[in-house]
């Protein structure tokens, strides 16, 4: 399992956005395209076929992302690599309707029932991740043997690092997502005395929970180890012991989904593994690293997603990061700033930026790769890179208009060094990369404008390298003080690609560069 660059907490992304900004947003582990839609009700087989055991190919143990899951062997793709029955995993459907009273029979067959309050409590109507950190509190002090071994094998709260973890004293180690995480934190702490708590919580004559950290530790691990999959139209979370160990990446060698009709989960390779090789899942394709710090605990370095907030209107106020363009993630509490209108914002010219940086690709796709590269090798080559990977995310963070209309043809003496093209060899029209003066001028303020807003992004009492040299030298800090440390981390590595990719810019619109593009050719 995760710790510092590692994972921990899935992330629900079925297309309802953010809830209020006084709810945390509902996650779970996201598979991509395994989708099942057959009937649940086809699932139901007998048990014994169903837990006859199987050697698996694969095994707990370290890799590069932590405690995971490693192949045991050369595998080739479309190898199943586990495969467990229904009755021996917790499954709840968003609706409470259909075939799944079946489903939970197979469980209480195999594990015993549970109390009648608890019954109604998971199939009503609560947030599923209540639901389930009420189902795992029960299991782990009163369920069956199995059960109480595996919540007993979990990390113990103090090892968790989702954002929900952090208490109000950790909450300033993480800086940029300080608010972020007293929002997880307080809707944790307030649901533990609604609902959880032994001595307040509408739950208490089931005794689940005695203390803030019991609740915290099952609400993380339901976040951390939960995954979702859509069978008869109909979203469900599972928790899968085992197949939860298996880790994120963005380049991921296996898949999982539920197969209705062998009555299992199963998770698959979708490459070839050699032996030692980390089984990898995608907790979500479009995840930024706030989604992950929130949702798992840990930050990807190079994070392909990541974006700078380039459009508050107050450019000297503390912004978070953006989970896509024109999408704020993180707003301050009770204070964000109202975007700029599309007229007032000082915006950059395509063209010459990429030009510049040596890029090419279309920024408002956010499609933008080193020339020489096609974009699938760009992929690969940001996957080894995050240096790399960082430049691409800080120029698609920035304000920018794809001017097409005024190609430079004219007799600049500029023009004969640059020859512009039309249209692109894709039949689109080329972007224009030559300057008047004015626009040079133009384009230095707005570079001067972008530059002090990213050195306000930076304004945190600690530098980039202070926080890598305490990262470095500090041995006694705790898991989640490394972590926030980390994510403190990349998060002004990212600036800093900004800020870098700016000053490049504005050197290439010197006259100095100017004379040496006319001396090189």
């Amino acid at each position: 399992m995760p710790h510092a660059w590692c994972q921990c907490v899935p992330l629900r992304t079925s297309g309802l956005g953010l809830e209020q900004q006084s709810k945390p947003a509902q996650h779970r582990k996201k598979a991509g395209q395994n989708t099942q839609n057959g009937r649940l009700s086809q699932c139901v087989q007998s048990n014994s076929a169903a837990t006859t055991p199987v050697s698996t190919p694969v095994h707990a143990g370290t890799t590069p992302y932590g405690r995971g899951l490693v192949s045991c062997k050369q595998l080739s793709s479309g190898t199943r690599l586990l495969s467990t029955p229904f009755a021996e995993l917790l499954l709840l459907p968003d609706k409470v309707e259909g075939p799944y009273e079946k489903v939970h029979e197979q469980f209480w067959h195999a594990h015993g029932s549970v109390p009648d309050e608890l019954f109604r409590f998971i199939t009503g109507a609560a947030r599923w991740d209540l639901r389930l950190t009420a189902w795992l509190l029960w299991l782990s002090k009163y369920g069956s043997t199995f059960w109480r071994q595996y919540t007993a094998s979990l990390p113990r709260e103090s090892e968790m690092t989702c954002l929900l973890n952090y208490s109000p004293e950790e909450q300033p180690e993480l800086q940029w997502l300080a608010n972020e995480a007293a929002v997880q934190h307080g809707w944790a702490k307030d649901s533990h005395e609604s609902l959880f708590s032994t001595h307040t919580g509408h739950l208490k004559g089931l005794q689940l929970a005695d203390s803030l950290q019991d609740t915290l530790w099952a609400m993380s691990l339901v976040r951390s180890r939960t995954f979702s999959d859509t069978v008869h139209d109909t979203e469900v979370a599972l928790m899968v012991p085992t197949a939860d160990l298996a880790n994120h990446s963005f380049q991921y060698n296996s898949t999982y989904a539920l197969r209705t009709a062998r009555g299992s989960f199963e998770l698959n390779s979708c490459r070839p593994l050699n032996a030692g090789d980390a089984v990898c899942i995608s907790y979500g394709s479009d995840k930024t690293n706030a989604e992950l710090m929130r949702d798992y605990g840990f930050c990807v370095p190079g994070n392909p997603n990541d974006r700078l907030d380039c459009t508050a209107s107050n450019w000297q106020q503390h912004a978070g990061i953006i989970a896509k363009p024109a999408t704020l993630l993180f707003k301050v509490l009770n204070s964000s700033p109202a975007p700029l209108r599309e007229e007032e914002r000082p915006q950059l010219l395509a063209g010459p930026l990429l030009k510049a940086l040596g890029l090419q690709g279309k920024l408002e796709a956010a499609k933008v790769y080193p020339e020489g590269m096609s974009s699938q090798q760009a992929e690969y080559a940001c996957a080894e890179d995050p240096s790399l990977s960082r430049t691409l995310a800080a120029v698609l963070s920035m304000p920018v208009c794809e001017s097409t209309s005024s190609i430079k043809n004219g007799s600049s003496s500029e023009s004969q060094f640059w020859p512009p093209k039309s249209f692109t060899d894709s039949g689109e029209p080329a972007l224009r990369v030559i300057l008047t003066r004015k626009e040079k001028v133009q384009q230095r303020q707005v570079i001067d404008t972008l530059q002090q807003h990213c050195r306000s992004l930076q304004a945190w009492g600690t530098s980039l390298q202070s926080d890598e040299d305490l990262f470095v030298t500090e041995c006694e800090l705790t898991l989640r003080q490394r972590q926030a440390i980390c994510a403190r981390i990349e998060h002004k590595k990212l600036i800093e690609a900004a800020r870098s990719a700016l000053q490049t810019y504005h050197e290439s619109l010197s006259d100095t560069a100017v004379l040496s593009r006319i001396l090189n050719k």
